[in-house]
């Protein structure tokens, strides 16, 4: 696939403004682990004196200036704050890069001498955080996804805001490790489930509320959550919790770049007020929004009987405006005929698709680890190992590169050890996660 055919945004078609907002998070999130970097400054572009001053500012007004229309009083006011505000950029740069060098004089942020309690040492977003466990539940949190691109979800839900984005990404790693423990959920899949007796995690599986059937039109994977089935009295919170991210991660495993989004489809069919449970809800807007930014697609709601209009109401003042302008109401199986073709859409939404839901009950014979063979286990360990240094090596060269032909070099040599690493993760899955039902089903193929 060529570069034309990938979505802007992602690290194979970021402009220079945004490879530069990169570059400063993979730098603090770096020099926090312990790694000595120098800050990103300017780059020297190919026959030039002038260096690039590339900033968010920049990001940011490059973004609006697509959205502006022209004309002559446009260019007007543009001309009379041109001087004026390329001095204040200039100024605002310098102030930038003079606080960056003073954060990065220091120690690594791994000395046990170094306290966490102040920006002069390490940002903001991470002075509470601990350095390996930040490291570890970031590489964990990689699929077979490149460790840019899973970066820059962030990022761009962050409009590349440096600052903004190191919190929302240090958050979600804190979440991952220290409040939702997902990765290892995922890890053990339904056969944890089965071993721990979370009997109501399994019920929900069974139930047919919430699977993963088809593509659409964008060959994205559809999640179709089918509410009639639901009642909260079969299960606790936390068993809703786990069966919710079970089914996100299994949505995400799906992916394949550059298809980095899924469609979702809340089917009403059938829905009464008995089904209608806001905490569940709330919870899937919350994990969406702050821990899977930059993954939907789209969200359509389809058949909504007229009691949904109340709770309607309520639902829509908790999302995010990214999210809500992706939602679209539908009612007939033609509605949905928009966005996924006919052969994709279930029989009973009105399509050609006559799959017939069936839990396939875990056992340990066929939902164990997919490798067992433990030269192939070290082999895939090793290799991933290897990996990601040579790619924390790339990266900071990349980092610390002073001119823009050398900058774009590294930068295509991390996202072909990237791509490695995404190929390793398909043989390392088969290592380290219990196969689910996704598997079973040949919708995930990894070995």
């Amino acid at each position: 696939m060529t570069n034309s055919q990938i979505p802007k945004g992602r690290v194979e078609t970021l402009s220079d403004d945004q490879e530069h907002v990169l570059k400063q998070v993979w730098m603090y999130m770096l020099h926090f682990q312990g790694y000595n970097i120098k800050p990103p400054g300017p780059l020297v572009k190919p026959g030039s004196s002038v260096r690039s001053t590339s900033t968010h500012d920049s990001v940011v007004s490059e973004e609006k200036k697509e959205k502006k229309k022209g004309g002559l009083f446009g260019k007007l006011r543009r001309n009379k704050g041109s001087e004026d505000s390329t001095i204040s950029n200039h100024r605002r740069t310098q102030s930038q890069e003079a606080k960056l060098a003073r954060t990065l004089s220091h120690q690594s942020a791994i000395d046990p001498n170094v306290k966490h309690t102040t920006d002069l040492k390490v940002h903001s977003a991470l002075r509470n955080m601990d350095p390996k466990e930040t490291g570890e539940g970031f590489w964990n949190a990689l699929r077979h996804d490149s460790p840019d691109n899973f970066m820059l979800r962030f990022i761009r839900a962050r409009k590349w805001d440096v600052d903004n984005s190191l919190v929302m990404l240090s958050n979600s790693i804190e979440w991952r490790v220290k409040t939702s423990d997902v990765d290892s959920l995922l890890r053990a899949s339904e056969l944890g489930c089965l071993t721990k007796k979370q009997e109501g995690v399994l019920k929900q599986f069974r139930s047919g509320k919430c699977i993963i059937r088809g593509k659409d039109k964008q060959n994205r994977p559809i999640v179709i959550v089918r509410p009639r089935f639901h009642h909260s009295s079969e299960q606790s919170m936390e068993e809703v919790e786990i069966f919710t991210l079970l089914m996100i991660e299994y949505a995400r495993l799906m992916l394949t770049e550059p298809i980095d989004q899924c469609a979702l489809i809340f089917d009403l069919k059938g829905f009464t007020m008995a089904n209608m449970d806001y905490e569940p809800v709330k919870y899937m807007i919350g994990a969406f929004e702050a821990h899977y930014p930059e993954s939907l697609g789209i969200l359509l709601i389809h058949r909504a009987p007229w009691i949904f209009g109340g709770i309607w109401a309520i639902v829509k003042n908790w999302l995010d405006p990214v999210v809500a302008s992706k939602i679209n109401f539908t009612k007939h199986e033609s509605d949905l005929e928009k966005y996924i073709d006919s052969r994709e859409i279930l029989e009973e939404m009105g399509g050609k698709d006559n799959h017939d839901y069936k839990y396939l009950e875990p056992t340990k014979q066929d939902n164990g680890l997919a490798i067992v063979d433990n030269s192939v286990i070290t082999s895939a360990q090793t290799q991933r190992e290897s990996l990601k240094k040579q790619f924390i090596e790339k990266t900071i060269e990349w980092i610390e590169s002073t001119d823009m032909a050398t900058s774009k070099k590294l930068l295509k040599e991390r996202i072909t050890i990237g791509r490695q690493l995404g190929e390793n993760y398909k043989t390392f899955d088969g290592c380290v996660r219990n196969r689910g039902l996704y598997d079973r089903l040949g919708d995930i193929t990894f070995n």
